[in-house]
């Protein structure tokens, strides 16, 4: 069996090959297209394709623009809440970020390694959120120990007007929806009652 989608995202085009065929996901990956294999009877060479599910029926719309926009390198949206776009990290934001407090990466080469890895690997991440007119902040999760670690920073002048707890509950239930993951943690210091506040409010579990 083999499928294609085309799909168009930000003026760009993506034509993902969809086949539960070796032969036909190969060809799709010598022409340097997209792929998703199903894994179906034959013994599918999961090498070929990042991508893979149990059954066509598991592929949405959804589904083809994370995978168009991971083929296309444009960071993925994963939703909005009133005007605060919340998205993936790209590259391009690392000038922006660079600027704040406490973000994880020292250079582009960094921020690019960790965009590679992390959101193929794990599924979810570190999300940039943003309004019309520039980022405001960063927020989303890691793992460390077993458990998955809420992190957020925002920037000063957006602080104290409830944009963290909106962004970081959105993204709690996101996770919770998308990757059946309840518990959550956050590492503060005793001393920052603003962060123990906001994890009381988010209920998440504080970790000294």
């Amino acid at each position: 069996m083999q499928s294609l989608k085309s799909v168009n995202i930000s003026g760009k085009h993506c034509d993902i090959v969809i086949s539960d065929e070796n032969v036909a996901l190969w060809d799709a990956f010598n022409s340097h297209r997209a792929t998703i294999a199903i894994l179906g009877n034959e013994n599918i060479d999961i090498s070929v394709s990042k991508y893979a599910v149990l059954d066509y029926a598991d592929i949405d719309e959804k589904y083809l623009e994370m995978v168009a926009c991971r083929y296309l390198h444009i960071p993925l949206c994963i939703g909005r809440i009133d005007n605060i776009k919340i998205r993936e990290l790209c590259v391009d934001d690392f000038e922006i970020l660079s600027g704040f407090e406490k973000v994880p990466f020292d250079n582009k080469k960094e921020l690019q390694e960790y965009i590679d890895f992390q959101y193929d690997f794990y599924g979810y991440g570190l999300y940039v959120f943003e309004n019309d007119k520039e980022v405001m902040g960063l927020a989303g999760f890691y793992n460390e120990d077993n458990s998955c670690f809420l992190s957020y920073v925002i920037d000063k002048k957006y602080r104290r007007r409830g944009y963290t707890f909106k962004v970081c509950e959105y993204l709690l239930k996101y996770i919770h929806k998308i990757y059946d993951i309840t518990e959550v943690c956050i590492r503060t210091d005793i001393s920052n009652v603003a962060s123990i506040n906001l994890a009381e409010k988010l209920d998440v579990i504080i970790v000294n």
